[in-house]
């Protein structure tokens, strides 16, 4: 959920900063590079798989973004930041798109949208848990 602390800008200068540049891949690798520096200034082991890691898990979230029907311009995400300019959305989109008030319509809608989700997402979770189990004797 990290990219979508840009939302906590709004506080600071009024404006919408939601789906910036933190929806790239250019800020999924700052991202993995600042875990590995921590890692290896904290002395953790494997900094490079912690950044890959982080890296993977920042770019899940756009993944997960550029596959939802998006209803708030500017549309789409700067998926391709800074290596191409421009807003990048999926032709037909898979998940809902996420209400931003808190009246009983929109929090309703975004219940639905959470349990397409997790009946879209928890099966390939559960598929790569299984998969992942040591073999049994």
């Amino acid at each position: 959920m990290a990219p979508d602390l840009d939302l906590l800008l709004r506080f600071v200068d009024g404006r919408n900063h939601h789906q910036g540049a933190s929806h790239s891949v250019g800020a999924a690798l700052i991202a993995g590079a600042a875990v590995m520096l921590l890692a290896r200034a904290m002395g953790w082991a494997r900094p490079p798989a912690l950044g890959l890691v982080s890296a993977g898990a920042w770019g899940s979230h756009l993944l997960l973004d550029y596959l939802s029907v998006d209803t708030h311009p500017p549309i789409g995400i700067p998926l391709l930041w800074p290596f191409a300019r421009g807003y990048f959305h999926f032709p037909w989109p898979i998940f809902l798109d996420i209400g931003r008030t808190l009246d009983w319509h929109t929090v309703r809608h975004d219940a639905v949208a959470l349990a397409w989700e997790t009946a879209l997402v928890l099966p390939i979770l559960l598929a790569s848990w299984w998969l992942r189990r040591p073999p049994e004797d």
